[in-house]
């Protein structure tokens, strides 16, 4: 989970996005996971998606740092080829004057952007459980459960970059606090209006999925995207207590994603 100033700026300039910061009054070790979510996948280089399908990850588009084509991802010590990657039309790069001063103009940038992305195998993953797509426009105030293996810290004093190296799997609680057309948003709660594993996003988590239940089952709602900043770039801190983030909002893309992985079943 990546996330330092320019974490926020994802891939558009290079930078990655924060892993999970947690409340200080909440032990650390209680946020560590030991079983890795079946349907969690981590991606070659940094971040992270999910099997929807037994041949296909949903992700972040800005944790594809390369032509992954023909590469190879290793999940539970087997490898697999990526057979291809299908981006989003609508994805774009932050003009690099916009990443620096106020940040008005780059978060109003942020939300016209589409950071999304299709990952085919060209096997079937084995021994892992796809995770079904949430389809439903009713996120706004539920509860989700979301993982990383980014950057962490806690929220009165921030991420820290380099805890991101050790690549611990962790999970946090938060609810949406919105939903508009691509996007769904979180912020970092604290004391009574947080909840037992309150948690944001750090560098690192880009692409990570965030879980609802929706009629009794777990269903991929959302996907670690970008920081929310108010005031200027350069003095952003992550991980703090209010600070916001934006995830990709999965319900949205259902038809999209239904298209891809159909077509390449003809």
């Amino acid at each position: 989970m990546r996330k330092v100033v320019a974490a926020l700026l994802f891939t558009f300039i290079g930078f990655s996005t924060q892993a999970i910061v947690i409340q200080q009054d909440t032990k650390a070790n209680e946020h560590i996971i030991n079983k890795v979510p079946s349907f969690l996948i981590d991606m070659p280089h940094e971040g992270h998606g999910a099997l929807i399908a037994p041949q296909w990850i949903v992700t972040a588009q800005h944790v594809i740092f390369y032509d992954y084509q023909g590469k190879t991802l290793t999940i539970d010590g087997k490898d697999y080829t990526i057979e291809k990657v299908v981006k989003h039309e609508g994805f774009k790069t932050a003009p690099k004057h916009l990443t620096q001063g106020d940040a008005s103009a780059l978060m109003t940038f942020m939300k016209s952007t589409h950071d999304i992305a299709l990952v085919k195998l060209s096997s079937p993953v084995q021994n892992r459980k796809p995770i079904d797509i949430n389809r439903s426009f009713d996120e706004k105030g539920k509860i989700i459960t979301a993982f990383g293996r980014g950057a962490t810290g806690d929220g009165k004093t921030g991420a820290i970059f380099e805890t991101k190296r050790t690549k611990t799997l962790r999970t946090m609680q938060n609810k949406f606090e919105s939903a508009e057309k691509q996007w769904l948003s979180i912020r970092f709660d604290q004391g009574k209006s947080a909840l037992p594993l309150e948690g944001i996003d750090g560098s690192g988590d880009s692409g990570g999925p965030l879980v609802i239940e929706h009629n009794g089952k777990a269903k991929l709602a959302g996907l670690f995207s970008w920081d929310y900043i108010e005031g200027n770039v350069e003095s952003f801190t992550a991980g703090l207590f209010g600070n916001s983030s934006y995830q990709v909002r999965i319900s949205y893309y259902a038809d999209w994603i239904d298209q891809i992985t159909n077509e390449s079943t003809k």
